[in-house]
């Protein structure tokens, strides 16, 4: 029997707690023989009287998201031998990880990272856990903010 690799989705931003989510994902994939797969998300821009105006703002976010896959691959090649897939999408948050996971069935486990700010809570991880729930149909592992790098390392 062929085994399916094992493939962590960890959805990219600009907060410093995505590194813990990076380092699980990166660790849990190495131990797994699996593979991180990351996902960066840019909002769709709406200049309908300046369309050539929308085509460069388009244009220079795909450029700031190959940048940031750059910077955060190689964190995730710290930890792991295999290079993370890389994907884009552009659109409203939410509904690209839901398309993106649905067109997707190599998908093993979605992981989240929590922070520390109480206000309003996570966006991702109370999308995902209360409001779309039913629409994703792999397991979320969320990594709470508190934890150290040693104890991510010992829960992957």
């Amino acid at each position: 029997m062929i085994e399916k690799e094992l493939t962590f989705l960890v959805v990219l931003d600009d907060s410093k707690e995505i590194f813990n989510a990076l380092r699980y994902a990166a660790r849990r994939t190495a131990r797994t023989n699996g593979r991180v797969a990351i996902l960066y998300t840019f909002e769709t821009l709406e200049f309908s009287h300046w369309k050539a105006v929308e085509d460069i703002a388009e244009i220079e976010l795909r450029d700031k998201a190959e940048s940031k896959i750059k910077e955060y691959e190689n964190y995730i090649m710290n930890f792991t031998e295999k290079k993370p897939k890389k994907f884009i999408m552009k659109g409203d948050r939410v509904e690209c990880i839901i398309e993106f996971l649905s067109a997707n069935k190599f998908i093993s486990n979605f992981v989240l990272a929590s922070s520390l700010n109480k206000s309003g809570g996570d966006p991702l991880i109370n999308a995902f856990t209360i409001k779309q729930s039913s629409k994703i149909k792999v397991p979320i592992t969320i990594i709470p903010p508190t934890l150290t790098e040693e104890e991510i390392d010992n829960l992957s």
